[in-house]
This record gives structure tokens, C-alpha cells and sequence, in this order.
């Protein structure tokens, strides 16, 4: 066979053309995978590649035919084929199974499986929903692991579902834009719905075995229920009265509310501002009025609106610190309110060192009925006494949820410098500190008139709302007062604890058994297989 002289140089430099034309394939495959994406310049390293070996192939023709003749090269060839055809068959099974993976979950609570709930919810989206983890590498855990891997699952279910984690070190000016001050928090997002959920909402801690605090995973209760309020359409207007030195919600400063006001806006609630005395009415579309520290009092025409607000069904939230002379005492009387002129003292349960920022127990009421399965505090500070009596009005519930230990009180001596308890003068503990109330609407819960009383204001401003609780009582408080608390219900998953006691002679057994009884008795038959064979 004649070959060309072309080709006859090419032979000259077999080896060198053989090298170059596989290392531009391994580059541009090596490329593809370090860049994670394909790009001209590596397709080209590619093709570039395989145009050498193809020229290499035609140089060297007659002498890979030879070759291809021998029983050794075909049976050879053959093996080849089938170790190609197996690589294919294995790789094709491994391309299909990580699209369409196939789990099992075999814990006994179903832990690593969405609820049908949840399910059912990703399914039926109707819009598209970003989701942002916003963490940190020197901040993450073991649940915060779970949490991106339980969003990772969430993706699985819907298209419309888009989740991605952002390194805070690595990228503040995301997470500047987003408006984030902790890290782990998960941030939903759909059209112009928002709902952030912290960390403690979906982790939170229970005393464990020698009383140390356990992290406990509350994933996807927390989650879901973000993912339901993203297909909201209705947005709540809340009204904050003016007018009476209220505090001010675009403060940044400690005594300043604006941090809150910033989280109701973050639960799609629209806060706009209420000047009883210039409006001359409530709005109609007023969800919630509520009253933040006012430190004047109301007039009688305000408290007439407020009254008939109420009586229509209307929704009430005060907050007066003490002190204060609110002119609302008969609106208060219809529900059963009286508030103390005194502050509440607690020695036994406070924030370290003013025992008049109290520590409450918690009642009876969904505002705080979470916080209470979870032991997490919350700091009322330099708060009055909100006392239950009689109402006026028939048919009203009333419900103290938060009120100091037996051993605190309220001290009516204003001055006092020494605290101390007289009795017959002060309020004996325990001293009621909050009072939810309601007046049913037969038929239309949604008209149920509900009025909550705190006897403080600082609990909701800048400095205090870094306590545990503070910021979940007061969202929880608004959510309950515009009857939003059971807008879901979805319980996380418990995590399935099982303990195995061992006694000691089984816990020797299994120590021996595994570590030496069965490593040794490998050893010994291999040992043995090893000597047979020697002496064939």
C-alpha cells in the first residue's frame, strides 16, 4: 500500500501527534468539568482533539488493519467492546437514576418524607417562589444542613420552586439587598409577598438529658407555612394611632419601634397610621388598630369611635405603659379590663439585674401557646398590671397569658428605691400582665370582636426585641387579633429517639464479637485458604 507522502511526515511524529491529540481531548473534557459548563473554547479543544487522533488513525492505516487481523487483537477488541458496552450501560442506569431517583425511607416516622400537606401545597402553586437560605460556613450546624437539604427536597416536588443558598461572608451585598440582620435566616419570595423565617423558627431547644439544651428540627411546619402565606393575595392594613405620644415606628434608635414595624411588613401586613381626632372615623378597610405607648390620653369622641369600632366587630390591640392615663377606662370596663397603678416586680424571674424587666409565665392562648411547648422567654419590661374584672359586656372570654411568678407583685409605691412587697398595699403575685379578650359573632368568626391589653409598651421597641420571644409575641399578636392564627397547621415531625440499654455482658459480646472474634476468624480463613494452596 502506497502512503502519502503527507502522512509519511505525519508518521515521523507519531508519538508526538498520538500526545497532543489526547491531551486536547483530556483538557477539554477536564474543562467542561472544573468550569461546570460548556463553552466554545473547550467544545473546540474537543473537536481539535479528535481531527488529531482521526489524522494519527489515517497515517498509521495499514498497520492498525495488521493488527485487527490476529485472534489476539480481536479477542482482545471483544473484551474491550464489552467493558465499553458495560461503562455505557452503568453510566446510562446513573444519568437516569440521579433524574429520577428512587429513595426509601425507612425511619419510622417517615422523617426524611414531605407530608402530603406539603406536597399537595408545592404542587398547586400558583406562582413561582424564590427561596434564599442566607448562612454562613463558621455558622452552620447540623440542622442548618437539614434545612437546605429539606428546601433541596421541596425543589424536587415543583418547578415553581427555586431555591438557592447564599455565604454571607462571601456575598454581603445580597444579603444587604434583602435586608438581613441574622444569619440561617430562609427568606420566601413571590410577587410582592415576603415572609422571613429566623432559625428559631425552625429550630428550637429542649432540656435534655442532664439538663443541657437540645436542638430540636422544625423544618417543615416553618417552611410550609411561609409557602402558604406566598400564595396570600389579601394584604391586611393595620392602623397605629397618633396623636397621644405614641412611640414612633420609623425610630431606629433603642426606644425606637421600627424594627417591628419592619417584621409586620415582612408578614405582608400593610401598616399605615390613624389620627382618631383629625379622621374623625375608623377606615374601612382597618384590619387591626392598635395603640403603642401612648402617653396622653384619648378624648371621649376617640374613645366613642373605638367603642363602636369594637361593637361592630372591630379587632383592639393597647399597649400602655405605667403611669399613663389611656381615657379609654370605660371601653377597658366593657371587656373586663382594669389596669394598675403600679409596676411589676418579680425577684425570682427577671432579666439580670432590673427585676422590674419580668420574665412571665405563660397562660392559656394561642399568642403564646408555642412559646410555651418551647420554653422560650420573653422580657416584659417595666410593665403595669393588667387586672381581669367583671365585664360589662355579656358573653366576653377573657384570657390572662402572661403573668409574673407567686412570688412577684405589683408596687403601687411609684418612688420606692428599695423594693419590697406591703401587704394590703401592693398586688400579690401573681400579677396578671397581659389579657386577650373576645366577643363571638355568632356565625362569622371573622367578626369575633378581640381586644389584647398589654401593661407595657417596651417590649415591641428596639432593645427588647431581641429577646427569645419578644418578636414572636408580638407578630403572634397581630396575626391572632386579625384571626390569622390558624391559617395553617402543619406540625413538624418529631425526631424519633430511640435509646437501646445494654447490659454489660451484652455490651462485651458485641465489643468482642465485632472488634476481634470476627476480624480474627477472617484472618485465620484466609490464613488457611492461603496454606492450601501453597502445598498444591
Amino acid at each position: 500500500m502506497k502512503i502519502q507522502p503527507f502522512f509519511l511526515r505525519v508518521r515521523a511524529y507519531n508519538e508526538a501527534v498520538l500526545s497532543f491529540g489526547l491531551l486536547l481531548i483530556v483538557g477539554g473534557v477536564f474543562a467542561v468539568l472544573i468550569v461546570d459548563t460548556t463553552n466554545w473554547w473547550n467544545l473546540t479543544l474537543v473537536v481539535l482533539g479528535t481531527l488529531v487522533l482521526g489524522l494519527f488513525l489515517a497515517a498509521n492505516l495499514a498497520e492498525v488493519k495488521a493488527v485487527g487481523k490476529k485472534k489476539s487483537t480481536l479477542a482482545q477488541a471483544n473484551l474491550a467492546l464489552v467493558a465499553v458496552a458495560m461503562l455505557g450501560i452503568v453510566g446510562g442506569l446513573n444519568w437516569v437514576i440521579n433524574r429520577h431517583p428512587i429513595r426509601f425511607d425507612l425511619t419510622a416516622n417517615k422523617m426524611y418524607t414531605l407530608s402530603d400537606q406539603t406536597t399537595d401545597i408545592l404542587k398547586k402553586l400558583p406562582q413561582d417562589v424564590n427561596v434564599t437560605l442566607f448562612t454562613s460556613a463558621k455558622r452552620s450546624s447540623a440542622e442548618i444542613m437539614r434545612a437546605q437539604q429539606l428546601l433541596e427536597e421541596y425543589e424536587k416536588v415543583s418547578t415553581k420552586f427555586h431555591f438557592k443558598v447564599i455565604d454571607g461572608d462571601k456575598n454581603p451585598s445580597e444579603a444587604k439587598r434583602l435586608g438581613l440582620h441574622e444569619y440561617n435566616t430562609v427568606v420566601f419570595e413571590s410577587g410582592e409577598n415576603r415572609k422571613d423565617v429566623l432559625q428559631r423558627d425552625y429550630v428550637t431547644y429542649a432540656m435534655g438529658q442532664g439538663r443541657q439544651p437540645t436542638p430540636k428540627f422544625q423544618g417543615e411546619g416553618a417552611f410550609t407555612s411561609a409557602l402558604v402565606k406566598m400564595a396570600d393575595s389579601t394584604h391586611l392594613t393595620f392602623y397605629l394611632t397618633q396623636g397621644h405620644g405614641e412611640k414612633d415606628f420609623n425610630n431606629p434608635q433603642a426606644d425606637g419601634f421600627n424594627t417591628f414595624k419592619d417584621m409586620l411588613e415582612k408578614e405582608n401586613y400593610t401598616i399605615k397610621t390613624l389620627n382618631l381626632l383629625t379622621a374623625g372615623k375608623i377606615p374601612d378597610d382597618a384590619a387591626v388598630i392598635a395603640s403603642m405607648g401612648p402617653a396622653k390620653s384619648f378624648q371621649l369622641t376617640e374613645e366613642a369611635l373605638l367603642k363602636d369600632y369594637l361593637q361592630k366587630g372591630g379587632k383592639l390591640i393597647l399597649c400602655i405603659d405605667p403611669v399613663v392615663k389611656t381615657g379609654l377606662d370605660s371601653l377597658l370596663k366593657d371587656y373586663g379590663v382594669k389596669l394598675g397603678n403600679d409596676f411589676v416586680v418579680d425577684e425570682t424571674s427577671y432579666a439580670y439585674p432590673d427585676v422590674r424587666v419580668v420574665i412571665p409565665q405563660y397562660g392559656s392562648s394561642p399568642i403564646v401557646e408555642k412559646l410555651s411547648s418551647d420554653h422560650i422567654a420573653t422580657f416584659m419590661a417595666f410593665g403595669r398590671s393588667v387586672q381581669k374584672i367583671d365585664p360589662a359586656i355579656k358573653n366576653v372570654t377573657q384570657s390572662i397569658f402572661m403573668q409574673s411568678t407567686d412570688k412577684g407583685w405589683g408596687e403601687t409605691n411609684l418612688k420606692e428605691k428599695n423594693l419590697k412587697y406591703d401587704a394590703g398595699i401592693d398586688t400579690k403575685g401573681p400579677v396578671p400582665m397581659a389579657i386577650a379578650c373576645e366577643l363571638a359573632s355568632p356565625g362569622n368568626p371573622a367578626k369575633n370582636t378581640r381586644l389584647v391589653v398589654y401593661g407595657n409598651s417596651n417590649f415591641f421597641t428596639n432593645q427588647f426585641l431581641q429577646g427569645p420571644g419578644n418578636l414572636d409575641v408580638g407578630l403572634n399578636t397581630f396575626s391572632w387579633a386579625a384571626v390569622e392564627e390558624n391559617k395553617i397547621a402543619i406540625h413538624p415531625k418529631e425526631d424519633d429517639v430511640r435509646v437501646l440499654s445494654l447490659s454489660n455482658v451484652t455490651a462485651n459480646l458485641i465489643y468482642y464479637l465485632s472488634v476481634w472474634i470476627m476480624p480474627m476468624a477472617i484472618l485465620a480463613m484466609g490464613g488457611l485458604i492461603w496454606y492450601r494452596r501453597r502445598s498444591l
